[in-house]
């Protein structure tokens, strides 16, 4: 495992607990610390297919984020390497009026003590940071709160809620079927081709921070915070653009921006 990460789990006090349960919710608070959710490599048409070592170079070395297919990943890499038996699984995300993509969510599912926990850390600005256990407590985040339910859906049996100002929406909905590796390809060659992949067109960079989260599109910076307050900058310029990712992403992000432009 990279010593970069290996350093920060220590340093959010990961080894300070023995309860798996916090010690996966201490990677997931690293990796939104360290990776944003971001589409610069669809956009860049980057065809390279996803394997271990080309996560770790794009990621970790390089300094950028990632889709759901990449973020969670590297998630599992690091999940198991860390010795937690982790599986791979297949969502399909609520778009807020309809389904999007058919399972093209990558997603970690982990079973504990006859529970079963969904662990996600490719939702960008709608992270737990914590798992969810099927039909288990509402884990709250500084993005909202999210519960995992048994709920038969078009899409699965298994429903991943988050709680809004209309009540509990849908996020994403699945069924517990394990997939290989080689299934973040088949989630990347949609959201790279699809007509239909809201990932393929614009850019889009977001994150979920200590206090909220942001979103940048290529027409607004987006902030908003936990006690309700929201900031939003428009952009009359590409340099307006360019000047906000440099402010709150990574450097490699910054840089695939500019190659973009």
């Amino acid at each position: 495992m990279p010593q970069r990460i290996i350093e920060r789990l220590v340093q959010l006090g990961y080894s300070q607990s023995e309860n798996p349960i916090q010690q996966i919710s201490c990677v997931q608070r690293l990796f939104a610390q360290l990776f944003e959710f971001e589409n610069l490599d669809v956009l860049l048409k980057n065809e390279e297919p996803i394997t271990e070592q080309f996560l770790l170079d794009k990621m970790v070395n390089a300094e950028r984020g990632g889709l759901c297919y990449e973020l969670n990943g590297l998630l599992h890499i690091v999940l198991r390497k860390l010795s937690f038996n982790v599986s791979l699984a297949a969502a399909t995300v609520w778009t807020g009026q309809e389904w999007g993509l058919d399972r093209t969510h990558t997603i970690n599912l982990f079973e504990y003590k006859e529970n079963l926990y969904l662990i996600d850390s490719g939702s960008g600005n709608n992270l737990a940071l914590a798992p969810l256990a099927l039909d288990g407590r509402t884990i709250t985040s500084p993005s909202g709160s999210y519960r995992l339910r048994s709920q038969k859906t078009e899409k699965g049996s298994m429903l991943c809620e988050r709680r809004s100002e209309e009540g509990w929406t849908k996020h994403c909905a699945f069924e517990p079927d394990i997939v290989g590796w080689e299934d973040l390809n088949r989630v990347k060659e949609l959201i790279h081709t699809h007509p239909d992949s809201p990932f393929n067109k614009t850019m889009l960079v977001a994150k979920t921070v200590e206090d909220g989260t942001f979103s940048i599109n290529e027409e607004r910076f987006s902030r908003k915070w936990m006690d309700g307050r929201t900031k939003t900058i428009r952009f009359d310029r590409r340099s307006d653009l360019l000047e906000q990712v440099k402010l709150h992403a990574a450097p490699g992000v910054y840089d695939a921006a500019v190659e973009l432009s």
